[in-house]
């Protein structure tokens, strides 16, 4: 088991949550809504990560929203995220040649945060395992993701398998930490338990809350159990009360680990 999948158990047992808090911060100029009411993403989230540390586990940061900040405003807003006992991902969606790779991570290393999400689109998974765990990071692969274009990844096929399928073989051979499924219509429960089937159990599995019925979610934690991560960014973000709601999120999630365990139990 992986440093920081075993973190992530540690802070998850100790606030019996799963949650993960996707923090975007947009600019009042950037669109119409889901917006901050000013400019200062710094003070904003650091409002948020004091308000959702006592149900999270995890603040997820996505590198396209924090484009302009300077490494030292990055650093104190993953000291405070560490301050509330929380696991930090950049989500950077690396994909590159090696030694661009080994540049971007050993400053996610300096920016202090615990582990980053990689893109397999330039194939060596392995090599970018072995730099992160030089840096004691923490790597977490795209399998297949939410837009419908992703659709490619499970109808292109290489050595006879579906591509997801052969980037969580090679996920599973590199000893990632952990691996992101998506939550959209082109998604379902099977392709939850194929990547299980694929990758193992002895992974953090990460996806979004998506739609009502949360069936992915519901089933990556059926799968998967304690090394769920479950990831909500605007309902808690942008509400009025982001603790309240991060709370409500944590209390649904907690609801959905035990109905899965039943459900197993009873099978």
């Amino acid at each position: 088991m992986s440093q920081f999948l075993q973190q992530y158990l540690a802070i998850s047992k100790s606030k019996d949550s799963l949650l993960c808090v996707s923090l975007d911060p947009a600019l009042p100029s950037q669109r119409s809504r889901s917006v901050m009411l000013d400019d200062d993403r710094v003070n904003f989230m650091k409002r948020i990560i004091k308000n959702v540390a006592p149900y999270s586990c995890a603040i997820k940061l996505n590198r396209q929203y924090l484009i302009g900040l300077t490494s030292d405003e990055i650093r104190s807003i993953n000291i405070l995220i560490h301050q509330n006992n929380m696991l930090s991902i950049i989500d950077h969606k690396l994909g590159d040649i090696d030694t661009s790779n080994d540049s971007a991570i050993f400053w996610f290393k300096e920016e202090n945060f615990d582990a980053f999400t990689f893109s397999p689109f330039s194939a060596n998974i392995a090599k970018a395992s072995l730099l992160a765990q030089q840096r004691k990071l923490g790597i977490i692969v795209l399998t297949l993701l939410s837009n419908p274009e992703s659709m490619f990844y499970k109808i292109a096929t290489i050595s006879e398998q579906p591509l997801y399928l052969y980037v969580a073989e090679r996920c599973k051979k590199a000893q990632v930490d952990g691996f992101w499924i998506g939550n959209a219509e082109h998604i379902d429960v099977k392709d939850v338990r194929k990547m299980k089937e694929t990758i193992g159990s002895k992974i953090l599995a990460l996806t979004p809350i998506y739609g009502s019925e949360h069936l992915i979610v519901k089933s990556v934690i059926y799968n998967f159990d304690d090394n769920a991560m479950i990831c909500v960014g605007g309902p808690i973000v942008y509400s009025d009360d982001p603790g309240q709601k991060a709370e409500e999120y944590k209390n649904l999630l907690k609801k959905y680990k035990l109905e899965m365990r039943e459900k197993k139990n009873s099978q």
